[in-house]
């Protein structure tokens, strides 16, 4: 028995100190953190400095979902802890189907990337040929956002918006099939009319790992 003892006293150091030392590893991991290929803008993670923090994984429209969402993490912790949106970070992983959220009307305005969702133009109720996510003016009938939950006015309260460039390339793909033009073309097209402040990231993967590992917690906006 007293043998049993020992060994188990053993192992529960021995357990301990492997937890201290994947303890210590992960804190020089994230103190001597890679610095970033030129190709892509790291800054947004020194911009996650709020108290509280949540990123959203949006892999599809859905219907703006995960805009709602994002207004709800901020207006929750206003109406019961009174605090501003400076005091929070939210980030918006755009990766998969939802990518076209982030891309500019003239992108949209074959009407193809409204047809899986039947999505409707705010103002007129038809058939949308623009980006139903931004630009939304006040009073819009058939808005999928609130006023303040659109995803141009998200962006303009601090709220962090990655886009996948993965699948931004598979875009790229569709509008060249779409439009009868080369790829290159189509991709040139993407870095023209990607919404003003969104980061592309390699994956929307590594995009959310990457949120998480500076503090986010992660929720699935689908």
């Amino acid at each position: 028995m007293t043998q049993r003892r020992e060994f188990l006293r053993q192992a529960s150091v021995l357990a301990a100190g492997s937890l201290a030392a994947g303890t210590l590893h992960a804190q020089g991991t994230a103190a001597a953190a890679p610095q970033a290929a030129a190709s892509y803008d790291m800054s947004w993670v020194d911009r996650i400095t709020g108290r509280y923090r949540m990123a959203f994984d949006v892999p599809e429209i859905s219907g703006g979902t995960a805009l709602h969402q994002v207004r709800s993490f901020l207006s929750g912790y206003n109406t019961v802890y009174g605090l501003a949106d400076a005091d929070l970070s939210a980030v918006l992983v755009i990766r998969h189907a939802a990518v076209p959220m982030v891309l500019g009307d003239e992108l949209w305005s074959d009407g193809k990337f409204g047809e899986p969702d039947e999505l409707k133009d705010p103002a007129t109720g038809e058939p949308t040929k623009r980006n139903p996510f931004i630009n939304v003016a006040p009073g819009s009938r058939n808005a999928m956002t609130w006023p303040d939950g659109a995803l141009d006015t998200l962006m303009s309260r601090g709220v962090i918006v990655l886009a996948c460039n993965l699948a931004l390339s598979n875009v790229a793909g569709t509008i060249a099939r779409n439009r009868s033009i080369p790829r290159q073309e189509a991709a040139d097209l993407i870095t023209q009319h990607i919404l003003p402040g969104v980061y592309r990231m390699p994956t929307g993967v590594f995009a959310t790992c990457r949120a998480q590992a500076a503090g986010c917690g992660v929720m699935h906006g689908v």
